[in-house]
Parts: C-alpha cells; structure tokens; sequence
C-alpha cells in the first residue's frame, strides 16, 4: 500500500511529549501532520495503566508546574492536579526527619529547623541554594561554568558536608537524576532546583497519562495513529520523502521528524545510511507498587531511604497524594535507580518490602503491614546520562538530508520540558 504524494503531511515518527508538541505547532501552522506511533497509545515513557483499579503510571514520575514550555501547551487547571508536600522525610540512622520548602509551605518551618538530619549550616546553605538557584535562568542553568562540573563537585564546592550530600541530595536528587553517585552535571540540578522553587510538584487526578492525551486531543481525529510501527525511511534524489512500515507498506511525507527515544531514532537514520549521534549511556528505574490494608509510610512526601546500600531509592504513598489513582485502598509507590532497578522482580520485591517495612518500623510503626505487589514497571531507558560535559558538542535539529529533522529531549535536557522544548524546536526548524 502506498499513500499519495499529493498532499504528503509532515509524518512524526514517535507520539512522545517531543513529537505531540512538535505536531502541535506544525498543525498550528495550518500544514497537514499526521503521527506515527509503535505502541497502542501516546505518551511514550510518560503512560499510565489501570490495574485492578489503580491507576498506574509507567515508572514513578511527576510534573513540575513551572516547566515553561510544556506548560504553555497544557490547559493545567483541566488536569486536576494533585501536589506533593514540598518537602521529603529523610529516614537515616533510625531517625525520621523533614527536610521541607517553608517558602512555599510555611507549615514546614518548625519541623525542617528541627531535623536532626541536616545541620544547621547545611540548611542554610540549602536556602542559599534555593535563592541562587531562583535567580538564574535556564539557559544560566545550562551555562558551562555548571555544565561542566558534576553535581558532587558543585555541591562540595558550596560547602555541604559528606553527611547533607549522602543522606539527602543522593536519595532525593538521585531519584530525579536517576544516578545516586551525583555523577550528573550539575546543571541539571540547578535547573530541577529552580522548578522545585518556582512551582508545584504534581501528578494529574488521572495519571501523568493525562498530559499525553491533553497534547494529542489538541491535533485532528486522524493525525495520530497509534499500533503503527515505521521500520525505515524512505529516500529518493537525496531527500528523505517517507517512512516504510512493518506491515510493508509506505507512508509518503514532504519531510519527517523523529521523535522516538535517542537509540531508536539512530536506528531509523541508519537505514537512510545517516549516522545520527546518540548520547553515550541510558539511566533506567523500576517502581514497584503495592497496596495494603493500610499505608506504613502515609503522607503526600517522599520517604527517602538513605541508606548508603538501599535498594529502595525513595517511597510514596501516590494514593495520599491523588485519591483518584486507587478505590479507596492505599497505593504506595517504590523506586529503585542504578544497578538495584536492574534486579530481578523476586530480589526486588523482597528488598522492596523489607526496606519499606524498616522505614515504617523507624517512623514508628510498629504493626507490620502486609503489602500485594500489583505491578513492576521497569523503563531502561528513562534518561539518557547527562555526565559534565556532554553538552559541548550538541545535537542539531537538522539530521544532514533534507526532509529530515530531529524533535528530541537530547536538543535541551533528559525531562519532560526538555522533550517539549526539543519537539518544538523541530517544528519551528522545519517550518
């Protein structure tokens, strides 16, 4: 089967946040666009499924309400959000202690002075770290003074103590990089930093799904067609002029954007025998959810483990935070990054429950709960390893063939606005 040439749309290949806002704008434009996608919906990594009546995300992530870009597309009133508590319990040395935001939640003032978790001085230097933070822009976020140093590196050289950077920055920064040792540069915690400070963390009532479908319900019925895998692309006279499907079919284009995840997209350019550069290492989690009678580590903050040998990076009970993930039952929420994520479900959920049921003994929960794992999501490929430096030689939109183009988080940063930014990038490139 091939499809007219006649009026080719722009065909994304890849219904992730990078190519629904590149689609977006092209639509915008008022040229004809028509989505790609492999799976059997949209989202890409951010997808959420109903097990058991429990709303499940694909891997533990959230929304930063202050993300600019992706904001700009998102109606966020429309998707009911529901927020974390700015703050996280630190459970360390058979102590509880929160550690919280009292800027924007005065009602953590009293318990943040008092944990015993963090110095004095290192709170102090957390507030200065907020304030520093908040006055830079993204692009200073970015600037090579911080890209080029690790966050460890960084956080030494603000003065913050072994004890402050082990017990906090690596189960809490560490869930967000994906990367407990802080090998990651530090731009990127300057950037989460400053969303942290300027906005909300949230989750959508109905599961971060919700974003995906809010983006794609912005495009024409038929422009996003979804359980179509495109295998290669098409090339005539030294452009790039359609994909070829697994079906065997062809799918003519006036130009194509690739919006898959980095390897993937590598993979299609090569049989256009191009070479398209794909950041060198992957970060991958795995969440596993349980519910219970009732919650051992109850609250709308993270639980963070920190444990210089846990398994579990951080526990929330996602159900406290947005009532409408669960039918009444608690929903708890553990994650694991690094080499533990990589474990087999059995070792996993072994380790997931006695570390969760020592947190709650510590926490002083002294009845043993009995948690039903309902589900294990493994994503391999969360992020891509962002170590000092691998921004010196970045990535363009233009893929070296006319009618080709990259929409990709690799053109900003491994995050939800970073794939809304790298899509829109493409779309204005192209246009």
């Amino acid at each position: 089967m091939t499809f007219s040439k006649s009026s080719s749309p722009v065909v994304i290949v890849g219904a992730g946040i990078a190519g629904l806002v590149c689609a977006i704008e092209i639509h915008r434009a008022g040229r004809p666009v028509v989505v790609l996608e492999a799976a059997s919906d949209v989202g890409g990594r951010v997808r959420s499924s109903v097990v058991d009546g429990f709303v499940l995300d694909h891997g533990f992530q959230v929304l930063f309400t202050a993300y600019p870009t992706l904001s700009a597309y998102l109606d966020l009133d429309a998707l009911a959000l529901r927020r974390f508590l700015p703050a996280a319990r630190i459970v360390r040395d058979g102590r509880v202690s929160l550690i919280g935001d009292a800027l924007r939640d005065p009602t953590l003032l009293f318990d943040t002075i008092f944990a015993r978790a963090v110095s004095i001085s290192d709170k102090l230097r957390l507030l200065a770290l907020r304030r520093f933070a908040q006055q830079l822009s993204i692009d200073d976020c970015f600037a090579a003074r911080f890209a080029n140093v690790s966050t460890r590196a960084f956080l030494e050289s603000r003065g913050f103590a072994s004890p402050v950077i082990d017990g906090f920055f690596a189960p809490f920064y560490g869930g967000i990089l994906l990367d407990r040792t802080l090998a990651t540069t530090a731009s990127i915690l300057l950037f989460t930093f400053k969303m942290l400070g300027a906005g909300d963390t949230a989750v959508p009532a109905r599961g971060m799904g919700a974003i995906a479908a809010q983006l794609a319900a912005q495009l024409p019925r038929d422009a996003v067609r979804v359980g179509v895998a495109v295998r290669a692309l098409n090339v005539e006279s030294g452009r790039v002029c359609g994909v070829s499907l697994d079906d065997g079919s062809r799918f003519d284009a006036c130009d194509v954007v690739l919006a898959t995840d980095p390897p993937a997209a590598a993979v299609l350019a090569h049989t256009a025998n191009l070479a398209l550069a794909v950041p060198a290492g992957a970060l991958g989690c795995t969440t596993v959810y349980y519910t219970a009678e009732r919650t051992p580590l109850p609250g709308k903050a993270l639980w963070l483990n920190a444990d210089v040998h846990a398994v579990i990076g951080h526990v929330v009970t996602i159900s406290d935070v947005a009532p409408e993930y669960s039918d009444g039952r608690p929903l708890i929420a553990a994650t694991a990054v690094g080499t533990p994520a990589t474990l087999p479900d059995d070792a996993l959920d072994v380790a997931a429950r006695c570390e969760i049921a020592a947190m709650a003994a510590v926490a002083g929960d002294s009845v043993a709960t009995t948690l039903t794992r309902l589900a294990i999501w493994r994503v391999p490929y969360a992020q891509f390893a962002q170590p000092p430096g691998w921004r010196n030689t970045p990535p363009t939109v233009a893929c070296g063939i006319p009618g080709l183009w990259r929409a990709s988080e690799v053109l900003h940063s491994s995050s939800l606005e970073g794939a809304a930014r790298g899509g829109q990038m493409a779309a204005r490139a192209l246009l």
